[in-house]
């Protein structure tokens, strides 16, 4: 059997066809499967702690598993890309590198929203280069994201650093000027206070510095009812809990209850405090 040209082309034609399209599909899943493998080249380097070629690879991984619409893997890669931004950054901030540490940081949320360490990582890196306005926000957000995602621990971290902040600027407002505080001091307590209930509950020492502010100010009562808060929801030894005491005595002897002051100088006279309490038990007894 004879075979024309123009047949003999047509064939011609048809194979070449056919070992494009068997070269253009074995790429294709060559291409495929390469952010796999690198996936695995990644956890190799992770597990060797390179932690640096760990991140380039699950990055690559990531975007490259993106690309091919694997979502699995992409959610994988990117979710570890933002532990090691976290591990790396770590490293960076305790170096004093606080932009790069805020970098890393900043890709590792970029990357995986929901990791509320790299929240809290980046709240404490701005407050070390005193941007507190924006280290307080900063907490603030880690709260919202932790609680979100179930991080008790995290939300708690940065309810504390919030807590710990103002507490500070009440303390030194109050403490600034020996036993003699002015309601200018007592106020300026109070406006941090009142600046850290925005973002957190009040715990003893905040009940503990609204009570002082109040006995300042003349405001006793008051002060005995924030006195009783603090000593309800304390937690720490009897000594810590003498300052409670010590400034309820004080405002229930500056209303004239004599009996409630001596009670409460009673609690109030262990570690720093028992000199002075003890003071005021023997002049209340002897009136």
């Amino acid at each position: 059997m004879t075979v024309s040209s123009k047949t003999r082309t047509t064939i011609i034609k048809t194979l070449v066809l056919a070992v494009l399209i068997a070269v253009t599909g074995t790429t294709a899943f060559a291409q495929s499967q390469e952010y796999k493998e690198t996936y695995n080249e990644a956890r190799e380097a992770a597990v060797a702690k390179d932690y640096p070629t760990a991140l380039a690879k699950y990055a690559s991984a990531a975007d490259g598993a993106a690309a091919e619409g694997d979502a699995d893997v992409e959610r994988n890669a990117r979710k570890v890309v933002a532990q090691l931004e976290y591990i790396i950054g770590r490293g960076a901030l305790k170096d004093e590198d606080f932009e790069g540490a805020l970098n890393h940081f900043d890709n590792g949320i970029a990357n995986y929203p929901s990791n509320a360490k790299n929240y809290l990582a980046r709240a404490s890196t701005l407050k070390k280069m005193d941007r507190l306005d924006d280290a307080i926000a900063g907490f603030a957000q880690t709260i919202e994201v932790a609680t979100a995602g179930s991080d008790t621990k995290t939300a708690r971290q940065a309810e504390d650093a919030i807590r710990g902040h103002f507490v500070f600027l009440a303390s030194t407002a109050i403490s600034r000027n020996g036993s003699r505080t002015s309601t200018a001091d007592a106020d300026e307590a109070m406006t941090y206070i009142e600046a850290m209930l925005q973002h957190v509950e009040a715990d003893a020492d905040v009940y503990y510095y609204t009570a002082e502010s109040q006995k300042v100010k003349g405001q006793y009562a008051d002060a005995i009812a924030s006195a009783d808060q603090a000593l309800s929801v304390h937690r720490g030894s009897r000594t810590d809990k003498a300052k409670i005491y010590f400034v309820k005595g004080e405002a229930m002897m500056n209303s004239g209850d004599v009996a409630g002051a001596l009670e409460a100088f009673r609690n109030a006279s262990y570690g720093n405090y028992r000199a002075s309490a003890e003071h005021f038990i023997e002049t209340l007894g002897s009136n």
